[in-house]
């Protein structure tokens, strides 16, 4: 079954169509035929075929493809760097805790306080991770 292209792609092919013309590949009926060709495909292979023949400098499929590696190792480092600081913090908040504990005993604050804390700051660094992450 042929994938269903959206704008997104036919808009890719139509600029892509446009900067062989401006390098002097395709005349200008040329242009205005695979255009038309481009902007009414439905399905990938129609909108290969109108670039098929050209020279792929940077090929308009691969321009989605191309992000998404990039867009995953950035995430992925954002998402390491988020676990690392959380893990430190977790550690140092733990050693604070068990320090209270031993110079003060044991009291409904302290109990009540450094999980509160531990989980407020775990959540506010998940949550900033997730809106790097969500950013294009």
């Amino acid at each position: 079954m042929a994938v269903l292209v959206g704008d997104s792609e036919r808009d890719g092919a139509a600029n892509e169509l446009r900067r062989h013309y401006r390098e002097g590949r395709l005349t200008v009926d040329e242009l205005a035929l695979r255009l038309e060709a481009a902007l009414r495909a439905r399905t990938r292979p129609q909108l290969r075929s109108v670039l098929n023949d050209l020279p792929a400098l940077r090929r308009w499929t691969d321009a989605e493809g191309l992000r998404a590696p990039v867009r995953t190792v950035r995430n992925a480092a954002i998402l390491l760097g988020t676990a690392v600081i959380w893990f430190f913090w977790s550690a140092g908040l733990f050693v604070a805790f068990v320090a209270w504990l031993a110079a003060n005993g044991a009291s409904l604050g302290a109990l009540l306080v450094f999980p509160l804390l531990w989980f407020a700051v775990s959540w506010l660094l998940w949550s900033g991770s997730r809106r790097r992450r969500a950013r294009r």
